[in-house]
């Protein structure tokens, strides 16, 4: 296999509530707007209902308080971050404007997501079916593909992840998952638009193929080349897709 992946980027270095290393991010603070009255001053707990699910699985949910100051101002407090968010977490619902009283108007709550979490790379895997070789845990690749998370490295080519439809052993191929057993983690260089397939990646090396929607390529298929979680250089880098 040769040297094997850093851990660090399988995931991130923060321990979710399951215990396992999760990529992604968390909330990091809730902005109160709106024009909302007759609320009773307290601190709620605002239900997990009307908060949005992590996109990565394995994920869990942030814990928030609202607290009404008086009746027609209130402030927000992350109790825990939650983790696995590719994308901003939304709070809404009817359950949400509940709390505190009915009163009137309407409560608006933005989030702001950490940015000081170490990222992770970033895969679309088909998760092995019940029982096949590889599965190893979930529901099994019912699903078909799913975003999701390294674990561990088993092979130079192949990876034990984690989506939305389980555990299990897969490898990568060069273009969208269409079998159990089967993943993709893809790069881009510095145009933009030249898109590739890794078909393999050591610590400092990602071994490339064009995928076929790209365009403006800047290295050929089967190039290897260095590479980054953050901007890619003309000729020289790709970036890996992250979380």
């Amino acid at each position: 296999m040769g040297r094997p992946l850093n851990h660090r980027y399988f995931g991130d270095n923060n321990i979710t509530a399951s215990g396992a290393d999760l990529g992604g991010e968390g909330v990091a603070s809730v902005a109160v707007t709106g024009s909302f009255s007759g609320k009773t001053p307290a601190t709620y707990d605002i239900p997990a209902s009307v908060i949005s699910a992590p996109q990565i699985a394995g994920g869990v949910k942030p814990t928030l308080t609202l607290t009404y100051l008086t009746a027609t101002t209130a402030s927000v407090a992350v109790v825990t971050a939650g983790t696995g968010y590719t994308s901003t977490t939304t709070i809404s619902g009817a359950a949400l404007q509940a709390l505190g009283g009915a009163g009137t108007g309407t409560i608006v709550l933005t989030a702001t997501m950490l940015t000081t979490r170490d990222n992770a790379i970033a895969v679309t895997a088909f998760i092995p079916a019940l029982g096949a070789a590889g599965y190893v845990s979930g529901a099994g690749g019912t699903a078909s593909t799913a975003n999701g998370d390294i674990i561990r490295q088993t092979g130079s080519r192949s990876f034990l992840v984690q989506t939305s439809e389980g555990i299990g052993k897969c490898t990568l191929v060069t273009a969208t998952p269409a079998a159990g057993g089967q993943m993709i983690i893809t790069a881009s260089d510095s145009t933009g638009t030249g898109n590739y397939y890794v078909t393999k990646l050591t610590n400092r090396r990602a071994y490339l193929t064009r995928q076929s929607s790209g365009s403006g390529w800047e290295f050929a298929t089967g190039a290897v080349v260095s590479w980054t979680f953050g901007s890619a250089v003309l000729n020289t880098t790709v970036k890996v897709d992250n979380n």
